[in-house]
């Protein structure tokens, strides 16, 4: 089912960024065309690597020009039926997470929301809840030095955003929405400096399941700031307070992805290596590296014929990593847990894409846009994907 409106976007930003990822679509009258799964054009896109999904939002890879955005619907969560049905497709259509795929959608690992309308402030309040109660099970089991007085910061910075959700005067608003913001802010360097920490720790396996925990709490802390400024229509605070989080965390992914895959890349290019598992390490590789032109194709045919049995008997005589290789595949966990944690930053990032292109002046307008003439985004059970067709034909027109 797919229907066409159209939105002529009314007053739009008028200063932005040079570069073109972050460029807004405020250059381009929004044609809104709202699909229940993926169109072919997408798929093929995305396929093709014309088009690459960053979080909730899906660009054009040239000029890096939003040209959708994912959305839930209103009734996720609500009823039993609820699916993950388009965000699973477009997901395994734009690779990078497919074998962490079944830990996303179980909800089996933190995650961030995939987009930042029609994600409720309660519901940020609660995922901060639910993330919390989840660390105090990991603190059993590790050192709780870590642990410190960012409770206290949290737990008063959620308090008064509950405060906000059922505050009828505007003054209070904004002053709970500065003492919630600056709380949330002291907790957040606090997660961050513990994060550092964690990553410098020899071994890493024992608190590996901690840092991931914590960086993703703290990009949901620095979401839940942001998403204050917007509850009391302050866009602006809230896009640069993204940007900045997206900044920090970019350094941190890397570091953690690093520690993941470990000290012999060269091991996921050994014959015993599922060709999923190759594939997903190319992946990795190539946002590590910022160069989507790896020749998977050829590696894929000529991989067995790089290995020198001179050049590699000192590794592989070594029955501890053979083991390792055969036996107990050490990629199973590194290379899922690696893409979860790239997938997060790229929600992140996608986050702030999405308020840089929004079709409307306003969040408060594109969170409240439900669709027209039958359509209701707040009645669907699954994701919905939002295509400015005007921005798509832009791309079309300067690539033809």
């Amino acid at each position: 089912m797919k229907k066409l409106i159209t939105l002529l976007c009314l007053a739009m930003i008028a200063a932005l960024p040079a570069s073109a990822q972050n460029r807004s679509n405020a250059e381009y009258s929004c044609e809104l065309d709202i699909h229940f799964e993926v169109p072919e054009f997408i798929e093929e896109g995305l396929v093709n690597g014309s088009m690459e999904r960053v979080g909730g939002v899906i660009i054009d890879s040239d000029n890096q020009q939003t040209i959708a955005w994912l959305r839930q619907g209103g009734q996720i969560g609500q009823v039993a039926e609820s699916s993950a049905g388009l965000l699973e497709h477009v997901t395994r259509l734009s690779g990078g997470a497919n074998l962490a795929l079944g830990r996303l959608l179980a909800s089996v690992t933190p995650v961030l929301n995939i987009s930042m309308a029609g994600f409720s402030l309660i519901e940020h309040i609660a995922g901060i809840r639910a993330h919390e109660a989840e660390l105090e099970r990991i603190y059993d089991r590790v050192s709780e030095e870590f642990q410190r007085d960012r409770e206290v910061e949290l737990e008063a910075a959620l308090d008064y955003a509950e405060n906000i959700l059922l505050a009828r005067s505007d003054a209070y608003k904004y002053q709970a929405v500065a003492r919630a913001t600056s709380e949330l802010g002291v907790a957040r360097k606090q997660l961050l400096r513990d994060l550092e920490e964690l990553l410098q720790v020899e071994d890493f396996e024992k608190t590996v399941e901690l840092a991931m925990s914590y960086q993703v709490l703290a990009m949901r802390v620095c979401v839940m700031s942001s998403r204050l400024h917007l509850e009391i229509g302050e866009d602006e605070i809230a896009k640069d307070e993204l940007a900045q989080c997206v900044g920090e965390h970019e350094n941190f992914t890397r570091l953690s992805v690093q520690q993941w895959l470990g000290d012999s890349p060269a091991l996921y290019f050994h014959e015993s290596v599922g060709d999923d598992f190759l594939g997903s390490y190319l992946e990795i590789e190539r946002w590590l590296r910022g160069d989507r032109n790896v020749l998977w194709d050829i590696i894929h045919q000529y991989r067995h014929d790089f290995w020198d049995d001179e050049a590699t008997e000192a590794i592989y005589s070594d029955a501890i990593v053979n083991k390792g290789l055969v036996e107990e595949p050490f990629y199973v966990d590194s290379l899922p847990n690696s893409e979860i944690l790239i997938e997060n930053y790229r929600r992140l990032e996608g986050l702030e894409r999405e308020l840089n292109s929004m079709c409307l002046p306003t969040f408060a307008e594109w969170e409240a846009y439900d669709g027209e003439d039958g359509i209701s985004l707040s009645e669907h059970d699954d994701h919905v994907l939002l295509v400015n067709t005007a921005a798509l034909k832009a791309a079309t027109d300067n690539d033809a």
